[in-house]
């Protein structure tokens, strides 16, 4: 490794352990207690280098939403891979969607602040252009099955949506169930997990059946479709989960 090497891997590790020092700093004080100042008193760095790193906080934050975006972006690359009809792989998408939420609630959170105009304006340039290829690359295999899933007529589409319109509704679906079903539940609950998937896996089928898009959920049983999914895509993290219950 050239000495050039050897330098740009070791800011992109200092790098890290900036975000990981904040997504401490987060977890103890919520985001209204991240400051820079005590970023720079948790690391062992100088104030210039880490804004050398980060120009501020909002850059911090949109920086740290990409870590949990390109985390996300590893899991639906592994949804790709599962086998099925299209409305079986886009399952196995929005399961994975709920297990990145469950396992890493703080990214799942941070995408909000993260793409508050306050946030956006004032990040650098660097974390934008960032952001913007990591949403591409998220949005680019979801968007590619729902077409495929028009083009072959297996989705209805009774509203003549575009694919984005029908990515949005699923993935608001989707965001809407586990935001509003996980707050106050009980993390030991194993039932309280369980009604969450099943309560999300609900709401989605409402939008995939209004989309006309089949087999239907009368017509189908998805059940051992689930369990494909988490046996041969999402084994590791479904076990992370139980883990974290005992």
């Amino acid at each position: 490794m050239s000495p050039r090497q050897i330098d740009t891997q070791t800011r992109q590790d200092r790098e890290q352990e900036l975000l990981d020092a904040a997504m401490k700093l987060i977890s103890d004080q919520g985001v209204e207690g991240l400051t820079m100042d005590k970023l720079v008193g948790a690391v062992p760095y100088s104030k210039g280098t880490v804004y050398g790193h980060f120009s501020g906080k909002e850059d911090l934050l949109l920086g740290l939403c990409n870590r949990g975006m390109a985390l996300l972006i590893s899991m639906f690359k592994r949804a790709e891979l599962f086998e099925g009809a299209t409305r079986e792989r886009l399952l196995a998408w929005l399961f994975g969607y709920q297990l990145y939420a469950r396992l890493y609630p703080m990214f799942f959170m941070l995408v909000i602040t993260a793409k508050s105009p306050g946030v956006a304006e004032k990040a650098s340039e660097r974390q934008r252009e960032k952001h913007i290829q990591l949403q591409a690359a998220l949005s680019g295999g979801l968007l590619g099955l729902i077409q495929q899933a028009l083009e072959s007529g297996e989705c209805g589409n009774p509203l003549n949506m575009t694919a984005e319109q029908i990515a949005f509704a699923n993935w608001s679906a989707s965001f809407g169930s586990i935001s509003l079903l996980s707050k106050g539940a009980d993390k030991c609950n194993i039932r309280a997990d369980l009604m969450l998937e099943e309560s999300l896996l609900m709401n989605v089928s409402l939008v995939l059946d209004g989309l006309n898009w089949s087999p239907l959920s009368s017509e189908f049983d998805y059940n051992p479709v689930l369990e494909r999914i988490r046996r041969e895509i999402f084994a590791d993290e479904v076990e992370a989960l139980r883990a974290e219950k005992h």
